[in-house]
């Protein structure tokens, strides 16, 4: 998935946003957005879409 994990790092840092926000928003659990920045999982493309709505970004930044 490229550099998905860093994306989502950054994306979420420059919202000043914790894990729990961004789990908070997006119904994914925190514990998920962890495995996903750390690159232990990929998500299904539900979940990156739950995800980049709760940052307000477009889903393709995230997977640049």
């Amino acid at each position: 998935m490229g550099n998905l994990g860093e994306n989502l790092r950054a994306a979420r840092e420059e919202r000043e946003m914790t894990q729990e926000q961004v789990a908070e928003r997006s119904g994914v659990q925190a514990g998920e957005i962890s495995r996903i920045e750390t690159g232990k999982r990929d998500p299904q493309v539900s979940t990156l879409l739950k995800i980049a709505k709760a940052l307000k970004v477009p889903p393709g930044k995230l997977l640049e």
